[in-house]
This record gives structure tokens, C-alpha cells and sequence, in this order.
């Protein structure tokens, strides 16, 4: 190195406009600003966060994996702590852009007393505090755990109930096809199983598999961004989820009404207790063989350094 350019860069550290900031080196104020604004905004979600948990711990809640959902993004931020360490921080106007018009719906949504739209616009509120407070480059760096705290969120009943019915009906064909194709006799009525013996099985909306579907999106939605490999391939891995949560769940609903066709109803209901997490096992197993299929058979080093 020359002495010219010795000269320029200690130039360069003297000029505050030419210094990079990252979050190591921020000012008292700085983190002064960042607390105070996050403060608000915990404050203001702190009836959605009781409202989320309350749900969460419900008996048979279809969301009953939410509870997990902040201690993943908790991890994935401490895996990409040294790239979130050394991105300078650029504070972006446009962020408040966003930010005074979510927090003002927030707002309406609570006067209106509609928890979910309040919860839905959660993301989007410490997207545009990221954005508004640390940049552009920062919110390139923290975008996949802000759109996976989607998977705490709680729909709206209006939204829930018509998609769960399908995936109860498509669940129950699929369990009916696999007891006919091993040579049982079953019939149908709805949601009703008749096995040969006259023991019936009510494929209820807790058996539906949508409680399963979304904890294994959320889980798939994980294990494709922990991959490495092409992006066609971890898309898969996201996009097989709807088909791999009905087989799997059909697969269950079968067991269970086998199990009540050779050991009777009591068995039945027994098995039916403990069944799900088989079959999320069952799940977690056949994704990762899947995994390799589309390419994506090693984890991310780069992530893990």
C-alpha cells in the first residue's frame, strides 16, 4: 500500500459520511431510538400476543405449533448473527412509509376488535421498522424470519373453515382408497368410515390434517431455507407440503380405523390419541428423502460458520 492511499483512508475513518455503521458501532442514541420504537410497537401488540397464545394452548388448536414460532426466528437470526453483524446500516425513509399506515390500521383493527387482521399486519410492522431504522440491507438480511412470524399469525374464521372442510373430505377419500385397495370392504357417508365389523370411524375436524398441514408447511418452509442447493428444488420442498401432509394424513385415518376393525373401538380411540405424532414423524421422514430428490441433500454451511 502506497502512502497515497494510507492517506485516503485515513481520510475515509475521519469523515463521518464515508464510515460504514453496522450494528456494533451504532450510537447511544442510536440504540436509544431502536428501544423506544420497539417498545411501542410490543405495547401495542401486547393484547394480540395473549390473544395468540390463548389460542396456541387451546385444546385441539390448529396452531398449536405457534408457540415454537419465536424461538425458530430467534435461531435463524443467531445463525446469520456475523452477516446481520457486518451489514452497514443505512436507515431508509420509505420505512416509515410503511410503518404509520400499518400502525394506523393496527389501530382501526383494534377499535374494531378484529385480533386477526391486528396480528396479520405484525410482520409487516417490524418489516418497515427494520426497514425505517437499520435499512435496506438489513431487511435483505432478516426478510426470511419476518415472513416466517406468518406462521404465528391466526386466520380469520371466515378464512380457515372452507379450506380445513376440503382437506377433511380429500383426507377421508384417501383413507377410504387405501382400506378398499388392501381388500376391505368400507363405506362412506361424509365424513363417517363403516368398517366391515360395523365400527365407524367420524373423521372429525380435529383429523381433518389441516392442523398438520400448517405445522408441516411451517416446517418444510424451515427446512428449505436451512438447504442449500437449486432454488427450483427448495421451492419443491415448500410446494410438496400440501400433498405429503394428505397422504400422510390419510395413511393415519386408515390406521386408526384398522386398528378399530381388529381390536375394537376402545383401541381405537387409544391409538387415535397418539396417532398424530406418527405420523408427523412419518412426515418428517419423507421430506428429507425428498429432499435429496430435488437436489438440496446438504445444509447450508454457509450458515452454520
Amino acid at each position: 500500500m502506497t502512502s497515497t492511499d494510507s492517506v485516503r483512508d485515513a481520510v475515509g475513518e475521519v469523515r463521518t459520511g464515508e464510515r460504514e455503521i453496522t450494528i456494533s458501532n451504532l450510537s447511544w442514541f442510536d440504540y436509544l431510538v431502536v428501544a423506544v420504537l420497539v417498545g411501542l410497537v410490543a405495547w401495542i401488540y401486547m393484547p394480540t400476543f395473549t390473544w395468540w397464545y390463548n389460542v396456541w394452548m387451546a385444546e385441539e388448536s390448529s396452531y398449536s405449533h405457534g408457540i415454537l414460532i419465536p424461538i425458530i426466528v430467534a435461531f435463524i437470526v443467531w445463525l446469520k448473527r456475523k452477516a446481520i453483524l457486518s451489514t452497514p446500516v443505512k436507515p431508509c425513509g420509505w420505512g416509515y412509509a410503511v410503518l404509520v399506515p400499518a400502525l394506523f390500521l393496527v389501530l382501526l383493527s383494534a377499535v374494531a376488535n378484529s385480533a386477526s387482521v391486528r396480528g396479520m399486519l405484525f410482520p409487516v410492522v417490524i418489516g418497515a421498522l427494520v426497514l425505517a431504522l437499520l435499512g435496506k440491507a438489513m431487511l435483505r438480511q432478516l426478510i426470511f424470519p419476518i415472513f416466517y412470524l406468518y406462521f404465528m399469525c391466526v386466520l380469520p374464521g371466515n378464512m380457515l373453515g372452507p379450506f380445513s372442510f376440503r382437506v377433511q373430505m380429500l383426507s377421508t377419500s384417501g383413507a377410504v382408497w387405501i382400506l378398499k385397495s388392501i381388500g376391505l370392504a368400507v363405506a362412506r357417508d361424509g365424513q363417517t368410515i363403516t368398517m366391515p365389523n360395523g365400527v365407524e370411524a367420524q373423521v372429525a375436524e380435529a383429523c381433518s390434517g389441516f392442523r398438520l398441514l400448517i405445522s408441516l408447511f411451517a416446517f418444510s418452509a424451515l427446512f428449505s431455507f436451512l438447504k442449500e442447493g437449486p432454488l427450483w428444488g427448495r421451492l419443491s420442498l415448500v410446494a410438496i407440503t400440501l400433498p405429503l401432509s394428505l397422504v400422510v394424513n390419510s395413511i393415519r385415518i386408515a390406521l386408526v380405523c384398522l386398528v378399530g376393525q381388529y381390536r375394537g373401538v376402545e383401541a381405537m380411540h387409544s391409538f387415535h390419541d397418539y396417532s398424530g405424532y406418527l405420523v408427523l414423524l412419518l412426515a418428517f421422514i419423507i421430506l428429507p428423502q425428498i429432499a435429496r430428490l430435488v437436489k438440496c441433500r446438504n445444509f447450508n454451511s454457509m450458515l452454520w460458520s
